[in-house]
């Protein structure tokens, strides 16, 4: 294998982490005019990594790449959707650091990004931790940097504690898959042995292996914030700045999803009845629970955070149905193409809303309450607007992006009706998908009320930043644009689950059947 192949490869990864590095240097730097250059570097280096990953993601076939990665579309789309939401994120955040951790601040969120694509392409269980620990871990960091109150030291304990507990689960799931299978290849289309070949040749007959891969399911809830692994997201959302919680809602939530689809959808495990049937109890208390929990809630960042965790719900729905097996051209009918177009569309719609309550003050304080919203639309119309937009594509509201991510994913479930015997509990859950969007409708709508029914009480100021501002506009204008013509990015997510198909439907070579290794017997 030739060097530059690993180089090219891995351009959009090590892109990023050159463009982090070049962060960090000029933020330390004695100029004041080289630590102005901070942010633009970042914001240069994700667009170039943006149209990398998009070169990955528009070529058909998967090309030869080192052992555990892959450079298929599946791995350009994330590191597409990844480095553009990326932009998005740089732009809310551009005035939040003070002058001497700009470096560090934006730094961080490049590699929390080169995280997400690693995830994305990774076809070993070794690189699967360590893209899903590169996303993860700078985040802890960026919540205690992103305000000077008490609670956001507090935050990032939290959500540190609880995030190594679930990297600990999930490290100890894959040793178990490790244990049965005798191999960390997961199993790409290029992989002689792997987890794959294992599952195609034995099924899930080896508890030890079914063990493994649950407790796998299990850490990765941690990063989509669904049940059981969802209690620290209230909290850490509400004690983060509004620029970073809109930050945490998706790159982990994306980088989680990916190694779940990559982990359980590719290699054919989700067809398993013990698997589908943890998926399936997991969804669904996922987006019950998020969803009853918000109508409880009065503050916004809260409620969000709530809506979060049923948005994994929802999301998880797509996970069950899987990709579609039959080249029929209908787009409705795969479910992992519709989880990577509601990825993409969450991240922005839910940056923008974080985005408007970052850019309002109240008291001195960036607004939270839904009381902080009152008679908005009279002090800030495009703001109230903009809001409006971002929280009727979370409800799902046609003609939103959001609208268009919900049928995409509950279509899939309903396509299953009369195939396979998972179809009536996957229409069910989608029947009860459909109940819970509407329940979240309510809190939805008291977000709404709030700018335009109730009356303003308490002058209202905003953030002097024009990039805010900007950031609000833009992803308002994109929600609205991937609602009213969805179709391109729905063919792009449906090309690279493309790839998932070749993966789970892909024989296993002969000899990889035959050095699977026996599980040993207990006497």
């Amino acid at each position: 294998m030739s060097p530059h192949l690993h180089w090219s490869v891995l351009r959009p990864e090590i892109t990023l982490l050159v463009g982090a590095i070049l962060c960090m240097i000029f933020g330390v730097g004695r100029e004041n005019a080289l630590r102005k250059l901070v942010a633009p570097i970042g914001l240069i280096t994700l667009l170039i990594a943006m149209l990398l990953s998009w070169a990955q993601a528009t070529t058909p076939g998967s090309p030869e790449a080192p052992v555990g990665l892959l450079a298929d579309s599946f791995a350009g789309y994330f590191g597409l959707i990844g480095a553009a939401v990326g932009a998005l994120i740089f732009l809310v955040n551009w005035h939040l650091p003070v002058k001497g951790e700009r470096g560090e601040f934006f730094g961080l969120i490049l590699c929390s990004v080169a995280g997400l694509i690693l995830t994305g392409r990774s076809d070993d269980l070794i690189t699967l931790f360590l893209g899903l620990e590169l996303t993860s871990v700078p985040t802890y960091v960026l919540i205690a940097l992103s305000s000077n109150n008490l609670r956001a030291p507090e935050s990032s304990s939290k959500y540190f504690f609880l995030g190594a507990m679930s990297a600990a689960i999930m490290v100890y799931g894959f040793s178990f898959i490790y244990g049965a299978t005798g191999t960390t290849v997961i199993g790409g289309a290029s992989s002689e042995l792997g987890l794959k070949g294992y599952v195609l040749a034995n099924g899930l007959s080896n508890p030890i292996l079914l063990v493994g891969l649950v407790l796998s399911v299990g850490g990765l809830a941690f990063k989509l914030a669904a049940v059981p692994f969802h209690f620290y997201a209230a909290d850490v959302y509400q004690g983060a700045a509004s620029p970073v919680t809109g930050l945490l809602g998706f790159l982990p939530k994306a980088a989680g999803f990916a190694a779940l689809i990559r982990l359980i959808v590719s290699t054919g495990a989700s067809n398993d009845a013990v698997v589908f049937w943890t998926l399936w109890i997991i969804c669904l208390a996922t987006m019950t629970t998020g969803n009853v929990l918000a109508l409880l809630q009065r503050n916004v960042k809260r409620i969000l955070a709530y809506s979060s965790i049923s948005h994994s719900g929802y999301m998880l729905i797509g996970v069950l149905v899987g990709p579609a097996l039959v080249a029929d051209g209908n787009l409705f009918n795969d479910g992992v193409a519709a989880v990577m177009f509601y990825l993409a569309v969450y991240g922005v719609m839910n940056l923008g809303a974080f985005a408007v309550l970052a850019y309002l003050i109240r008291r001195g304080e960036s607004a939270e309450e839904l009381s902080d919203l009152n008679g908005l639309w009279r002090a800030e119309p495009v703001a109230a607007l903009a809001l409006a937009v971002c929280v009727f594509s979370l409800m799902g509201f046609p003609p939103t992006a959001g609208f268009a991510g919900k049928v995409y994913v509950f279509s899939g479930a309903f396509s299953l009706s009369s195939a396979g015997p998972f179809a009536k509990p996957m229409i069910a859950l989608a029947v009860l998908g459909v109940i819970n969007a509407a329940i979240g409708a309510v809190y939805y709508l008291r977000i709404v009320a709030a700018c335009y029914l109730d009356e303003e009480r308490e002058p209202l100021d905003y953030v002097p930043s024009g990039t805010l501002r900007f950031a609000v506009t833009l992803c308002a204008l994109i929600t609205l644009a991937f609602g009213l013509w969805p179709r391109d990015l729905m063919r792009l997510s449906r090309q690279a689950s493309s790839q998932i198909v070749v993966q789970a439907t892909a024989e296993p070579p002969a000899e990889a059947l035959v050095s699977l290794p026996e599980t040993a017997d207990p006497e």
